[in-house]
């Protein structure tokens, strides 16, 4: 048996062979830093310590970079709760279950990545083999429990439109709805806001929030504390409204 041939450097390359994986992995590490205005071809190079050249031999550009995120990041986003539902006496308890733990995942993904949902929430799925998966197996629970053809893409839409802004929620300032002292021309808007906030730091809704942050891994010890509640009370409204369509 022979050694390593001269010049030829013996076990695993130093650093991790390049693929597109590795790349929209690193890409999605810059977003996180930067936001996607910095996530460029030359930041993402010096990022991974190859050239530019490099990247191109796996990525064809700035918009093929952008569906390897869009692949990545939608691939966290958890489905699998859709292939226990099926036509039958329990369909409605099952499809329910599903939406939930959709729901939750969904918006715990991109409250991880809030910087991505103005690019995610517009961007084409084409190319994309994980948000199709992810649609499939949504669209695929919704018929199996009974919901008519023409109303599954509606109710997917309008599940995303409260999930991308819930997970924005997720980081406004806890604040956000506070008025500054003096200011009286809004004195209803004042007084809600000051017993729901109140509600919510004497923890009396503390059953609901707990039970869904043990069960769905939510988001109570985010910046904003006042986010969940109003998470689950829209999400309770959205299920109640899908399960008015099973057959």
């Amino acid at each position: 048996m022979t050694g390593p041939q001269p010049g030829r450097r013996a076990g695993r390359p130093a650093k991790p062979l390049l693929n597109r994986e590795l790349i929209a992995d690193a890409a999605l590490d810059l977003v996180t830093a930067d936001g996607t205005d910095g996530l460029t071809m030359k930041s993402l190079a010096g990022r991974l310590g190859v050239s530019v050249s490099s990247l191109y031999n796996h990525i064809a550009g700035k918009a093929d970079l952008l569906t390897s995120v869009q692949d990545a990041v939608m691939s966290r986003v958890d489905a699998s709760a859709f292939d226990s539902v099926a036509d039958g006496p329990d369909a409605a308890d099952t499809l329910a279950e599903a939406l939930r733990t959709w729901s939750r995942s969904y918006r715990q993904v991109f409250a991880d990545y809030p910087s991505l949902v103005p690019l995610i929430a517009t961007m084409p799925v084409s190319g994309a083999p994980a948000p199709r998966r992810m649609y499939d197996a949504v669209s695929a629970g919704l018929l199996a429990a009974g919901v008519p053809t023409a109303q599954v893409v509606p109710v997917i839409v309008a599940f995303e439109s409260f999930l991308y802004g819930s997970a924005m929620d997720v980081h406004a300032p806890a604040g956000i709805f506070y008025s500054r002292p003096g200011e009286q021309d809004a004195p209803s808007f004042r007084a809600v806001v000051e017993s729901f906030t109140a509600q919510v730091d004497a923890g009396e809704d503390a059953a609901s929030t707990s039970a869904s942050s043990t069960s769905a891994s939510s988001t109570s010890a985010s910046p904003n504390p006042y986010a969940d509640q109003p998470f689950e009370w829209g999400l309770d409204a959205l299920v109640a409204r899908t399960l008015t369509l099973l057959d």
